[in-house]
């Protein structure tokens, strides 16, 4: 049997039976998406506007998308052969400098980024490519229309290095739309979807994007240990992170229950809402809440100024009204109490610019305590789970 092989009980007779599980290798390439996120946070630190704010969000698109590829590409395409595994690590060395480049991706370092992910995506093409040349020409057919918006989008990013702002803004936004755009146009009917795999990787990284929170608290508390209400303040963010994750693991099993009920070609598009469009809410909402956090323990005793406590605020609102988002698109029921705590975060925002961090924190500890304590007692259910039940 040669190395490029694939023994029997591999990783792709796993997928092919749709029991397939998020591999190291997945893993792996994960962690570079952790440092993606941690250098977004520092490129909203280093310019705290309207304009990094911006900036930002941009960024997690671009990043986002890249990695929203790949998902698709390792829930179809088995990794188990030598030079699938060396791209995709290829792949994972021109991510690390696309997030090395991140922070000075709208100045010095619009170039690099660029043709980092402009080499992202056309790995990611050639594999799946390759793959489906194989025996699928339905799915070499929908690739082939897919392929211009994954190519145009990073290429646009490219080219914006050449150009001053706001002109590179408005072709990082074109680029965007491009992206997120595409599926929508060519359609993602031809793919196939593992739906213990997409829900498993999914969660991975809501988890990652937790952990990098919790990161950020960690380590503003370290400079301030002296001070027991910045070590409350601490203990309250993780707090308020745990109640985000409750809230999404408390359905997890109901999610990949809601895919596996689905057929072909609605499962495919019920992956690409759900999972690929509305996780990035999911996934912002937690980066925006881990800066503000941060912001807040810098400062836990003052008011927090504007953009901190529409992130802090406004990062934990956006993470429950698009979990509402997330459950509506898989089972067409809408969560009364989640949206709800939406509103009540997001009403948290004004009184936050005049009362000290730590109470901001509070609050926010409160109306998620309240809202789980809800959901365990009454256990309503949510298509086929009642919430609360994390396994």
């Amino acid at each position: 049997m040669s190395e490029d092989s694939e023994p029997p009980g591999s990783e792709a007779d796993a997928r092919d039976s749709g029991s397939g599980s998020v591999g190291n290798l997945e893993l792996f390439f994960d962690l570079v998406f952790v440092y993606a996120m941690s250098q977004l946070t520092e490129l909203l630190r280093d310019d705290v506007s309207w304009r990094g704010f911006g900036h930002g969000v941009l960024g997690l698109l671009a990043v986002w998308w890249a990695w929203a590829c790949y998902t698709w590409l390792t829930n179809t395409v088995t990794t188990t052969r030598v030079v699938s595994r060396g791209l995709v690590i290829a792949a994972m060395a021109a991510m690390l400098l696309a997030a090395s480049a991140l922070p000075t991706a709208f100045s010095t370092g619009a170039l690099v980024f660029g043709l980092a992910l402009l080499a992202i995506r056309v790995i990611h093409l050639v594999m799946f490519v390759v793959s489906a040349s194989d025996d699928d020409e339905h799915l070499r057919a929908g690739l082939l229309r897919l392929a211009p918006s994954l190519i145009i989008g990073p290429v646009l990013i490219a080219v914006a290095a050449a150009f001053s702002s706001p002109y590179r803004e408005l072709l990082w936004i074109g680029a965007a739309i491009i992206d997120f755009g595409g599926p929508l146009v060519a359609g993602v009917e031809v793919f196939r979807v593992v739906p213990s795999y997409f829900v498993e990787r999914h969660g991975n990284i809501i988890i990652i994007v937790l952990g990098e929170a919790v990161v950020g608290l960690g380590t503003g508390a370290s400079a301030h240990l002296q001070q027991p209400v910045v070590l409350a303040a601490a203990v309250l963010g993780v707090l308020i992170a745990a109640s985000l994750w409750w809230t999404y693991f408390g359905l997890t099993a109901g999610a990949e229950q809601r895919l596996k009920d689905a057929d072909g070609p609605e499962r495919a598009r019920l992956a690409r809402d759900a999972y690929s469009y509305l996780h990035l809410p999911l996934v912002a909402g937690v980066g925006f809440f881990g800066f503000g956090a941060s912001a807040a323990l810098e400062h836990v005793s003052d008011p927090l100024p504007l953009l901190p406590a529409i992130a802090l605020s406004g990062g934990v609102g956006l993470f429950y009204a698009a979990d509402v988002a997330y459950r509506w698109r898989d089972h067409h029921q809408l969560v009364p109490d989640r949206l709800l705590t939406a509103a009540a975060s997001l009403l948290i925002i004004p009184p936050a610019l005049t009362m000290p961090a730590w109470s901001v924190l509070t609050a926010l500890t409160a109306v998620g305590a309240l809202r789980l304590t809800w959901e365990l007692v009454r256990q309503p259910r949510i298509g086929p789970a009642a919430a609360g039940q994390v396994r």
